[in-house]
């Protein structure tokens, strides 16, 4: 591995500026990163963005991920009409509100708008529009699409307006139907594609669809329907932009986001309390389980009903996966926020309900207030994970949950790496502190 040290630039005759150290850096970080695997491991590593100038303050909430998106996107696919960038910057978020206005209101309006605007100063105070809008400018958007799209995923999903589409099977089945046409290609004009499906489509095209399937009035109708829900996300210069969470078989399939994008990131952990808010205390807990589990980059559902292997179904309090390297890794998670200890008896029954699932988990997680001594060591022979809460967790702040037991699972995580793979980790958390401080200073110099 490389080391660096950020030496005093001599001369104005340097090789290399300060940003071109960073790139430098970045690219080594990257390399090293791909090399180790680094991407697929369990270790939920972040901050390690290619871009040095995006990072996730940007994005660390809902509402911010909804707003940088969209204006990512218009950028992308749309042209450039100034060759000013604080002028393109202005018209790109001219364009994007009205679409955001449609989703959002008050204070989520407000920090989409502010985050995009920063994103937009951020890019081109480091690339001209001349550059961003060549292929090398729409890879990098890309980039940052693909690195990001699971936070972008979320956005759209949790924005989503369903009820603008109907209930009706009629409108259901065409608003699908559309979908999977736009996914073909063949009857909606498609004009461009991101690595990840986002699409740029032909309004013209949509509208003589809808029209030739629904007549005039009705497909007009469920035209509006899809701008109004957030699925065409952008209408500009007679094209449309289909955000790629959208053309997923899964959401084209339920017209709904799977439950496992619900997630709470850590900068986001205040709504935890509103969410949990007025519900039994082991479903707020459940809940808690499950937003970790899925922060940490599992699938995660609670109450989920698995089959068992003598052909009935057994329901677990919070069922996680994911995939590695071609192998579906199997989360169980049990709670139990009892005002009492929890005996053996408890522990043994919740072993025998792991053994008889057909997909036996690779990690047990027992979670609780308090066990008993017995309780607790038959657990840890059974191999279970304990996480006891005490009784200072209080479901008065969940917030205090969630931590405890994000970092009982994440100093599991990161134990059970191998010792290569958890020093690149320190060291790649270091550099990427180091790449934020030098990041501010360049963007400071710049403006």
């Amino acid at each position: 591995m490389h080391s660096y040290s950020f030496v005093q630039l001599k001369s104005e005759n340097e090789m290399f500026t300060k940003a071109a150290v960073l790139r430098s850096i970045i690219d080594n970080t990257v390399v090293m990163a791909r090399e180790q695997d680094l991407y697929n491991h369990l270790i939920p590593i972040r901050n390690m963005s290619p871009i040095h100038w995006f990072s996730e303050d940007l994005i660390d909430t809902d509402a911010k991920a909804l707003g940088v998106y969209l204006a990512l996107l218009m950028v992308r696919f749309k042209g450039s009409y100034f060759t000013d960038e604080k002028m393109e910057a202005r018209n790109i978020i001219t364009i994007i509100k009205e679409p955001l206005s449609r989703l959002l209101i008050g204070n989520e309006m407000y920090e989409a708008v502010k985050s995009a605007e920063l994103f937009l100063k951020r890019m081109f105070s480091h690339h001209t529009t001349t550059q961003i809008y060549d292929e090398k400018g729409r890879n990098l958007l890309e980039e940052i699409e693909a690195q990001y799209y699971d936070r972008f995923k979320n956005a759209c999903y949790k924005y989503f307006k369903r009820d603008v589409i109907g209930e009706t099977e009629e409108s259901l089945e065409i608003t699908k139907e559309i979908l999977r046409e736009i996914k073909k290609g063949v009857s909606i004009e498609r004009r461009t594609t991101t690595s990840v499906g986002t699409v740029s489509i032909s309004e013209t095209s949509v509208e003589s669809y809808l029209r030739h399937r629904k007549g005039k009035e009705l497909g007009r109708k469920y035209y509006k329907s899809l701008l109004a829900s957030g699925i065409f996300a952008i209408k500009h210069d007679f094209n449309i932009i289909v955000p790629a969470p959208f053309l997923e078989d899964e959401f084209i399939e339920k017209l709904a986001p799977p439950e496992e994008v619900k997630r709470v990131s850590k900068t986001e952990e205040i709504s935890v309390r509103t969410q949990v808010k007025g519900k039994p205390e082991w479903k707020k807990l459940e809940e808690i389980v499950r937003d970790v589990l899925v922060y940490l980059g599992f699938s995660a559902r609670t109450n989920e009903r698995l089959r068992s292997r003598g052909g009935g179904e057994i329901e677990v309090d919070v069922w996680a996966d994911k995939r590695i390297s071609g192998t579906k890794f199997y989360v169980y998670a049990s709670c139990k926020y009892w005002n009492k200890d929890v005996d053996r008896r408890t522990i043994d029954e919740e072993f025998g309900r792991t053994l008889q699932l057909i997909n036996i988990p690779h990690l047990k997680i027992f979670i609780a207030k308090r066990l008993t001594e017995p309780a607790k060591s038959t657990a840890l022979a059974d191999g279970f994970i304990v996480i006891e809460l005490g009784e200072k967790a209080s479901m008065e702040n969940p917030e205090e949950i969630y931590n405890i037991i994000y970092s009982h699972l994440r100093e599991l995580f990161v134990g059970i790496a191998p010792p290569e793979l958890q020093r690149i980790a320190r060291e790649a958390k270091e550099i990427s502190e180091r790449l934020k401080s030098l990041a501010e200073e360049i963007e400071k110099i710049s403006t």
